[in-house]
């Protein structure tokens, strides 16, 4: 399934009647270099109906992951001397226009580790060191719910 532009305000069902509804009246839709194309030709899956306008959206090739809470692009590795168990890569928030998503701009960090049982945890920041704090704290977090589960089922079965 093809990401849809989150400045979208239609469901699915409403951009499939207006876009069949605008084929056969002859109505454009604009690319971002501001040149016009009959809707008609395009996909209905390659356009968005934003602020009033059918806006054919950029391709947009790169894979999309959840980090934490913010959609990002995971780019190339980092090469660091620190010895850590941790893996650090460039990524960018993906950020959005009424003609897709924007080209990354790489200005953050992520920090990536692969647990025993191969659990991949990800955290971001603005730099390495932020970002292996927050990586630091969701390990931490996973260890005392990890630790708070077994005192659970150890004292379950004492009774």
């Amino acid at each position: 399934m093809k990401i849809r532009n989150p400045l979208a305000q239609q469901s699915l069902e409403e951009k499939r009647a207006q876009y069949n509804k605008d084929c056969e009246t002859g109505t454009i839709a604009y690319k971002e270099d501001r040149h016009s194309v009959p809707l008609s030709s395009v996909n209905c899956d390659d356009v968005e109906f934003i602020s009033g306008l059918w806006r054919v959206q950029n391709k947009f090739n790169p894979k999309i992951q959840q980090v934490r809470d913010r959609k990002m692009i995971i780019g190339s590795l980092i090469k660091h001397n620190e010895r850590t168990c941790f893996d650090y890569y460039n990524a960018a928030f993906v950020t959005y226009n009424c003609y897709g998503p924007l080209p990354p701009r790489f200005d953050m960090v992520v920090a990536r580790f692969v647990t025993s049982k191969g659990k991949e945890l990800l955290a971001y920041g603005k730099t390495i060191a932020d970002a292996r704090a927050f990586l630091g704290i969701l390990l931490c977090d996973a260890l005392d719910f990890i630790h708070a589960n077994k005192v659970k089922n150890v004292q379950g079965k004492v009774k």
